[in-house]
């Protein structure tokens, strides 16, 4: 039986200014993946080649769906230091649907040893504006797999496998093996996620998945094969109403 992955919830825009594509391209090729949800998350306002802060304070204009495709409307927030700090607070975080939190090298200062940045993703576990963990498996920040995951799943954080970082990040794929096998252990719930940055990779996670088929993974704890669980955290989390009356934007209607 083929499984249809519904959701990408980790995608780049050309707000962020290493990635290619429109939120209009993205939407388009979420529907041709077959996706139903898409989570629209550009880089938070302390990486270099973030969107200012006004980009995520006018979400409002964006429709709920385009085409057949709803919106999640969020971001991938830095996480900056080993205390768990983001780089938008929670005012900025208010006009945001989704909230991965990651860390990027061009963001901290800090030693990246596996006790600090253990200490770092403890700390953001106690942000309830929090949804996602992002892409946990880069060799550039070590951790203890076992103490975060048992946090994690208590904090109620969802945890991402991401394609992009499993296929470009130094030492991912293999930190992901062992990862994801003490994710299946402790029963920590995930999302799979592209990660894109043009609009062509949107949907596509042959690595992710496969990781996760040679895992046996069960499938109740990969929420991204059910978009109507995610809407439904995100209405019950954020009152999200996922209705358009009049907000959908389809280029093929022109009325």
């Amino acid at each position: 039986m083929r499984i249809q992955i519904e959701t990408d919830l980790h995608t780049h825009t050309v707000a962020s200014t290493h990635a290619y594509s429109t939120v209009q391209e993205m939407a388009a090729e979420a529907e041709q993946r077959g996706l139903s949800l898409l989570g629209i998350t550009d880089h938070g306002i302390g990486a270099p080649d973030a969107p200012h802060k006004w980009h995520f304070h006018n979400y409002k204009i964006l429709p709920r769906r385009i085409g057949s495709v709803w919106l999640l409307k969020g971001v991938e927030a830095n996480i900056v230091d080993e205390c768990g700090t983001l780089d938008m607070d929670e005012k900025e975080l208010s006009f945001c649907e989704w909230v991965i939190a990651s860390y990027h090298t061009a963001c901290v200062q800090f030693e990246r040893t596996p006790a600090l940045v253990t200490q770092g993703y403890l700390g953001v576990c106690e942000n309830p504006l929090v949804d996602v963990i992002g892409h946990p498996t880069t060799a550039f920040f070590p951790c203890d797999y076992e103490v975060c995951l048992k946090r994690f799943k208590e904090a109620g954080k969802l945890v991402e496998i991401n394609e992009s970082s499993l296929k470009w990040k130094p030492g991912a794929l293999e930190n992901a093996k062992v990862f994801y096998a003490l994710c299946k252990k402790w029963d920590v719930p995930l999302v799979i996620n592209s990660d894109s940055h043009y609009a062509g990779l949107v949907g596509r996670m042959p690595i992710a998945w496969q990781l996760l088929c040679d895992l046996d993974y069960p499938h109740h704890l990969i929420y991204s094969l059910d978009a109507e669980r995610i809407k439904q955290m995100a209405h019950e989390k954020r009152g999200i109403q996922f209705v358009t009356e009049y907000d959908t934007l389809d280029p093929r209607n022109d009325e």
